[in-house]
């Protein structure tokens, strides 16, 4: 799973260390990129999922989610994240 924070390191770096403990295998990207440049990486790179926290996902309490193989990405609550992963 490829963990992107656009503009929400803490709650992305939370989420990391909890995908971790639930033994889920994340890359997490924090470099001070464009959101595009980390799109098109993650893409290029082939991992299945894309999560993506941004500061407007974190007001609403939720994380975007991407399957590499579906054209949209679908919202998931914070709390339902591992769930959704396993």
């Amino acid at each position: 799973m490829h963990l992107l924070s656009l503009g929400a390191d803490e709650k992305a770096l939370e989420l990391y260390t909890t995908l971790k403990q639930a033994g889920i295998s994340v890359l997490y990207d924090d470099r001070d990129e464009r959101a595009g440049v980390k799109f098109a990486e993650s893409d290029l790179i082939g991992i299945p999922y894309r999560v993506i926290v941004s500061k407007r996902s974190l007001e609403a309490g939720t994380v975007e989610v991407k399957k590499r193989t579906d054209k949209d990405a679908t919202v998931i609550p914070f709390d339902r994240l591992i769930t959704f992963l396993k």
